[in-house]
């Protein structure tokens, strides 16, 4: 939104690996770190403040009045650049590459980079000195120029959150898919310009569906095609929804809010939480 979204954010190396607490080793390099760290804010006269909690260092480099932070489920657009502590670029992500994360993801990325994130509220824009323990410790991706337990620099900028809704909606527009059909349900249906006149399809009918299944950043999880017997519950409250407001032989792209997909906990590849977007085909019915 991954969000748009987190499988993006994965793929360019943010992955936590599961490391969400601190063991021995990692209270050594994290003691370590700090001192660095502070040695490096004193020596180059940066203004950092300290977070005693955490052993993150930052300033906030752009602040808004009153800025709105990151709550609940929101996908959030972002931009930033993970480096070391002597210049060498690891990662970089302008506004244009359009980069979503999914706050209710914040457990597939590693803990610095979710504590800078809700640090900054919409607008804003910080710099984060990070101790190792909090980014990839000992285990640095194999294609980064990272030694293990090293010292990463991260410079965000939160540019704006979005509801799912408007989620959504950007989503739309941004792929120029025109105006959706709502159903009462929430299901947004992007019809084909060739609909079909009749073939209106109801409970209990037996369909042929050809489909693909893909996150809102076009990361494809799923394609195939399958029989369903409508309102058998076989299948996702969101995909049956859609499908019972088209017709046979109509092509659609159905977008499925989380609440009708897989809902808070999500299965297999799909993490909670995640709105969804499916190419429809009604291939035939057979009764």
């Amino acid at each position: 939104m991954k969000n748009v979204i987190i499988t993006v954010l994965v793929a360019l190396g943010l992955s936590s690996c599961g490391k969400n607490f601190i063991e021995n080793e990692d209270q050594k390099y994290l003691d370590l770190n700090r001192e660095e760290i502070r040695a490096y804010n004193e020596a180059n006269n940066l203004g950092l403040e300290e977070n005693a909690s955490t052993g993150i260092f930052f300033k906030k480099l752009v602040e808004v009045e009153d800025p709105v932070y990151p709550e609940g489920d929101v996908t959030l657009h972002i931009a930033f650049k993970l480096s070391t502590l002597d210049g060498k670029e690891l990662i970089n992500v302008t506004s244009e590459d359009s980069s979503f994360f999914a706050a209710s993801s914040s457990g597939s990325v590693f803990q610095g980079f979710v504590i800078a994130l809700s640090a900054l509220g919409e607008g804003e824009k910080g710099v984060f000195y990070l101790p190792s323990p909090l980014v990839y410790g000992a285990n640095p991706p194999a294609n980064f120029a990272l030694d293990p337990w090293e010292v990463t620099v991260l410079e965000m900028e939160n540019i704006k959150s979005y509801g799912e809704e408007d989620f959504i909606d950007l989503f739309i527009a941004r792929n120029n898919l025109g105006t959706p059909d709502v159903t009462d349900k929430g299901v947004s249906i992007i019809r084909n310009a060739d609909r079909p006149a009749e073939g209106d399809l109801v409970a209990g009918d037996e369909i042929r569906v050809k489909y693909k299944g893909y996150f809102l950043n076009k990361t494809t999880f799923d394609e195939g095609e399958f029989d369903v017997t409508l309102g058998s519950g076989s299948v996702i409250a969101g995909f049956e929804d859609g499908l019972l407001n088209m017709r046979v032989g109509e092509k659609a792209t159905l977008i499925i809010p989380w609440s009708l997909g897989y809902g808070e906990l999500g299965t297999g590849s799909i993490p909670g939480k995640t709105t969804l977007a499916f190419d429809v085909e009604v291939v035939s019915k057979s009764n």
